[in-house]
């Protein structure tokens, strides 16, 4: 069940402070969670600016701490998985877009030279008649399981390198499942 507004109006409440009265980073982080999954009961994307306005509009937001503070915390939730980023900043919500790929999710499959596919996925799969790319995109190799990172970028991008990964990929392919 999402949080509600009046679970994060009271975000700050009874939580413990260090002596300047600012949450110690670990308190700090389990709030950022609690922001970012109200923000996702709202919506599948946010932007630090628009948390930051969430934070101070929030009473005894001041324990939270700096901006700076909150993009550091936004670090580790990408790094933890709980978010991905866009190269534009924008941060993704959704933690159905999987980085190995999944079958709604993959927009492109090419083919390296010993039969190993590299996958371009996408957070949301792409809409039937659609020309161009829906979204930010990322890579992952199916054989050596190298891939983009977390970080999101244009569909441009990500098929570039994709493309230069699968032209150098010498990976065998996973042996077929014994019978």
């Amino acid at each position: 069940m999402p949080p509600t507004c009046q679970s994060i109006d009271n975000l700050f409440t009874g939580v413990p402070t260090d002596r300047r009265g600012i949450l110690e980073r670990d308190q700090a982080y389990m709030a950022l969670l609690r922001l970012l999954d109200y923000a996702r009961s709202l919506g599948d994307g946010t932007t630090p600016a628009d948390l930051w306005c969430t934070l101070q509009a929030i009473p005894a937001s001041d324990a939270f701490g700096s901006r700076e503070r909150l993009h550091h915390l936004l670090i580790t939730a990408e790094d933890d998985g709980e978010i991905r980023r866009t190269a534009s900043g924008r941060i993704l919500l959704r933690l159905d877009a999987p980085s190995t790929g999944g079958p709604e999710h993959v927009w492109v499959r090419l083919t390296c030279r010993p039969a190993v596919e590299v996958e371009i996925t996408g957070a949301d799969p792409w809409p039937e008649g659609q020309l161009h790319a829906p979204g930010p995109a990322w890579w992952h190799c199916t054989g050596c399981r190298d891939h983009s990172g977390t970080r999101a970028a244009p569909f441009p991008q990500v098929r570039a390198e994709a493309t230069e990964h699968a032209t150098v990929c010498r990976a065998l392919p996973a042996p077929p499942p014994s019978q």
